[in-house]
């Protein structure tokens, strides 16, 4: 199955960086998504506090999203999270 990502192709001038930006992020309910993806983010943001993030389940306890919300500092800091967690096999989809 491919991956979907939801980019929208707005102008850097629409933001005010340094912003708070939250980034969905949904996979199969497996014990190392929610870590693998916090490491991929932390690699471009610095240590996440446990209260930037928000799990939920599916009703059904199969799939997860987490919910990351971070101080973006650029477009371009953006864009690279974006490509990281695309990357990444645990990675279904991205908001």
């Amino acid at each position: 199955m491919g991956k979907i990502s939801i980019v929208t192709n707005t102008k850097e001038d629409i933001f005010n960086f340094p912003c708070e930006y939250p980034i969905k992020i949904f996979g199969e309910n497996q014990p190392e998504f929610k870590k693998t993806v916090c490491k991929i983010v932390e690699t471009h943001t610095g240590k996440l506090h446990v209260n930037q993030t928000t799990t939920k389940y599916s009703s059904k306890g199969k799939y997860v999203s987490l919910t990351v919300r971070i101080i973006a500092t650029s477009r371009q800091q953006l864009d690279v999270i974006n490509k990281d967690l695309q990357s990444c096999p645990l990675v279904s989809y991205l908001l």
